[in-house]
């Protein structure tokens, strides 16, 4: 039984180096000044320092391999996506990361494979990197955060992103960092608990309602932790759209009718809540998922899915056989 993860994060070091020798190219600054470098995007804060995993893939490899995973997607680090970056620093920034990535996962041997970072600030540039990242890198798709600036990710404008995924076959992920400050997320990490699983959540119901699932049939979206709260609370979705003319503004079909549209992974750290997922929309759309190597990752990745009361053959599909046929990997 091949074993996938597809939720990992990954910055290069040679990413690391891209910032340090051409800051003003990038847009993007390290400061060396502690025991782990952090990351001054454009005019935004300070990153915190970055946890050693995130550029030491020997780290994650090792974490990989105690689990029994055989290969392993790797994304980019949504806190230095670079959305506030002017166009072409966005582009340039995304350009070091993907290249970076793509050297990295090289040089173990090829058995793993990335997703790019886009310059998301200019759909036209997300486009043609998202096109240089598959057709020239190597690369199987793409990680976006779901906040595009405030845009929702139906606004027409991110069309020419979109359009490129769909024709490259090139999988999206949708994974949050940037949040809107809500006082009352307080001192009990409630913006991480509740935060970004509501971002997962605006982000799929903005692409079912807002027509981006319609215009582009073809294209395949990957929601993590689960998908948020929109498998648990479709319903509403649903009523919503029965009784409330906005939400069928642009001419959306039922929105349950949408969930095998979308991918998940497996984050939801419950196996009631696993079954649930898997029972609603089929084991075929489920797949593995770590979020190595942060605090809310699941560091047994495998055995929500073996605790689940799956059938071996749903567990096969969702350890890794999905993976294998969505980022078109090598069996």
């Amino acid at each position: 039984m091949t074993l996938v993860d597809v939720h990992l994060h990954f910055l290069s070091p040679r990413a690391l180096d891209a910032a340090r020798t051409s800051p003003a190219r990038v847009g993007v600054r390290v400061l060396d000044e502690g025991e782990r470098p952090r990351l001054v995007v454009g005019a935004e804060p300070p990153t915190r320092p970055l946890l050693e995993p995130l550029y030491t893939l020997p780290r994650h490899l090792a974490f990989l391999a105690a689990q029994g995973i055989e290969a392993a997607v790797f994304g980019p680090l949504m806190d230095a996506a670079g959305y506030s970056l002017p166009p072409r620093q966005g582009a340039a920034w995304s350009r070091a990361q993907n290249e970076g990535l793509a050297a990295s996962l090289a040089a173990v041997g090829g058995r793993h494979a990335g997703l790019a970072t886009v310059p998301l600030q200019s759909p036209e540039l997300a486009a043609e990197e998202l096109r240089v990242a598959v057709t020239s890198l190597g690369l199987r798709g793409a990680m976006i955060d779901p906040n595009a600036l405030g845009r929702p990710l139906a606004d027409r404008s991110l069309d020419p992103f979109w359009k490129a995924a769909a024709e490259l076959a090139a999988p999206v992920m949708l994974h949050p960092f940037l949040l809107e400050a809500v006082e009352r997320f307080g001192r009990h990490y409630l913006h991480n608990l509740v935060g970004y699983p509501f971002e997962t959540t605006l982000a799929a119901g903005s692409l079912i309602l807002g027509g981006t699932l319609d215009r582009f049939p073809a294209l395949d979206v990957v929601l993590v932790h689960g998908g948020g709260f929109l498998p648990y609370h479709v319903g509403r979705f649903d009523r919503g759209h029965a009784v409330r003319p906005e939400a069928r503004a642009d001419g959306a079909a039922l929105p349950s009718s949408y969930l095998r549209r979308f991918h998940y992974d497996t984050l939801v750290q419950f196996p009631p809540a696993l079954a649930y997922l898997v029972a609603l929309v089929g084991a075929d759309r489920v797949l593995l998922g770590s979020d190595h190597p942060f605090w809310l990752g699941d560091p047994e990745p495998a055995r929500i899915v073996r605790e689940a009361g799956l059938s071996a053959a749903a567990q096969a599909a969702i350890l890794g056989d999905n993976a294998v046929r969505i980022f078109h990997l090598k069996a």
